[in-house]
């Protein structure tokens, strides 16, 4: 048993080396919990990475990576020439129970109903086809491997009795939620039992799903503005009061909504990666908003879409993983990580509610597929989607890089780009006065895509900007493309 380094730091603590968990893992998540249940207190400093390395018979660097994940979280804080410290002010008072990981004729005059009025008015349009460049949310598919998921399509299809050819489990294929539970355990640090995974046909699916189990008409239901286009749409046709709240550099704002709005049933937000101003939820707010939720009997849907692709370190825990209460539905999907085609992502349900969400499901149209579901499964558990995953954060990093020193040079007169670590798309603020979607039509003549940043608000007045998608343009091109801006909004 290691000694503890001047009191009781890791006392009870040493390092697995059988385990299939990784030991950086297996470090993080027990300094985690030490400062979750109070026991490395707020501004406590820790020992050197040297220190603790010798103390546990690892490598500096495998401390170093601990002590570097651990910051981006917000847990603790590097103070140059002083050392390494617990993040002052942190708000434990809910702390999460952290255990280590073991989608031309006559026609009569049709009145339509009241309740679906604003299904008219939703902003959330799709163009279908062909996609141009720059459209946000568009994964690159010019490197996917066709051939090789092909293969897993096929070997899906013929598999056993080809009873995936039959409509399938109603709450999805067991084996692919296995994976998802797996997956989400390694990748997001959460703790999900398989029987709590609903796989759905998409973000969208689960939006409705969600809507359709939890809201009844009138309750309000809190949402970052600007925000999520068609969670927030359905919502509202659903009969919700969907009340803006403004975003901070620290998330979601929690006292603004207090303040202002009621008591709400749910909560909408996008903590790892803010839809679409790409702010990453801080520590302390994820705490604030699970304790707000426990205490006023909320529940908060955790819409975690791109979270795959961060550029800086190791993607962030998600804010399930510190839900102790079981307040969290996190939404999933794999259209932003394989391809919009494949049509299948996936809710995590608190126990108990997976029977209602299949129902539900069963009522609202099941949708997926139970032979893509057999193949995704088996594409994860052979490793080739994490294999996936990493050639495209290599790619999406390079075409993120391109796109922004593009926009740099050839159009810094009228936009500013915003430097990004993580998603898919980055923002290119306009001058003031400029009207963005004016500018949004005039380079969709162009071929150009882009959304305005205006469409994703209800309220409030944010400068103008452009949501430009940098995934699915090839970065050969990016260049010409921005020139093409250049000439068509610099005039």
């Amino acid at each position: 048993m290691v000694k503890y380094i001047r009191g009781a730091l890791l006392q009870g603590f040493e390092v697995d080396r059988d385990s299939s968990v990784p030991i950086y893992r297996q470090i993080e998540t027990f300094l985690r919990r030490l400062i979750l249940d109070g026991t490395l207190q707020s501004s406590r400093k820790l020992p050197s990475t040297r220190e603790l390395a010798s103390e546990l018979g690892v490598s500096r660097i495998t401390v170093k990576s601990v002590y570097e994940q651990l910051i981006a979280e917000g847990y603790l804080d590097a103070r140059t020439g002083s050392g390494t410290f617990v993040t002052k002010g942190l708000n434990l008072e809910t702390a999460p129970k952290i255990e280590f990981p073991t989608k031309r004729c006559n026609t009569p005059d049709i009145i339509i109903p009241d309740q679906a009025v604003p299904i008219l008015s939703s902003k959330a349009s799709v163009r279908h086809g062909e996609t141009a460049p720059f459209r946000p949310g568009v994964p690159g598919l010019d490197f996917f491997p066709v051939k090789i998921w092909m293969k897993y399509l096929l070997e899906a299809t013929q598999k056993g009795t080809r009873q995936n050819l039959s409509y399938g489990n109603i709450v999805g294929n067991e084996a692919l939620r296995v994976s998802i539970a797996n997956h989400l355990m390694e990748a997001r640090g959460m703790q999900v039992d398989p029987s709590e995974i609903v796989i759905t046909s998409g973000a969208q699916q689960a939006f409705v799903l969600i809507a359709f189990v939890l809201l009844n008409r009138g309750d309000t239901v809190w949402y970052e503005n600007p925000g999520h286009i068609a969670g927030r749409d359905v919502m509202q046709i659903m009969g919700a009061n969907v009340a803006p709240v403004p975003i901070d550099d620290e998330g979601i704002d929690l006292h603004f909504a207090a303040q202002k709005h009621p008591k709400p049933k749910v909560i909408f937000t996008t903590p790892s990666h803010q839809q679409p101003l790409g702010i990453t939820m801080s520590l302390a707010r994820r705490l604030d908003l699970l304790k707000y939720a426990r205490e006023n009997n909320t529940y908060i849907i955790e819409d975690d879409y791109d979270s795959e692709f961060r550029y800086r370190g190791r993607p962030l825990p998600a804010l399930s993983a510190l839900d102790s209460e079981r307040r969290v539905f996190y939404v999933g999907t794999f259209s932003k990580s394989m391809f919009a085609a494949m049509r299948l992502g996936y809710i995590v349900v608190p126990p108990g509610l997976s029977e209602a969400f299949a129902q539900a499901k069963t009522l609202l149209g099941q949708s997926s597929s139970a032979v893509v579901e057999q193949a995704m499964s088996d594409f994860m558990d052979d490793g080739r989607f994490n294999e996936h995953i990493r050639k495209t954060r290599r790619i999406y990093r390079e075409r993120r890089d391109v796109l922004f020193e593009c926009l740099s040079k050839d159009c810094a007169s009228f936009i500013t780009p915003q430097p990004t670590d993580a998603g898919m798309h980055m923002l290119a603020w306009l001058s003031p006065n400029s009207d963005d979607r004016a500018a949004h039509h005039a380079l969709l003549k162009r071929g150009i895509e882009s959304l305005p940043l205006s469409v994703y608000s209800l309220t409030f007045s944010d400068p103008p900007a452009l949501v430009l998608g940098f995934s699915g343009a090839n970065e050969n091109r990016i260049p010409g493309l921005v020139r093409r801006i250049s000439q068509t909004l610099g005039k």
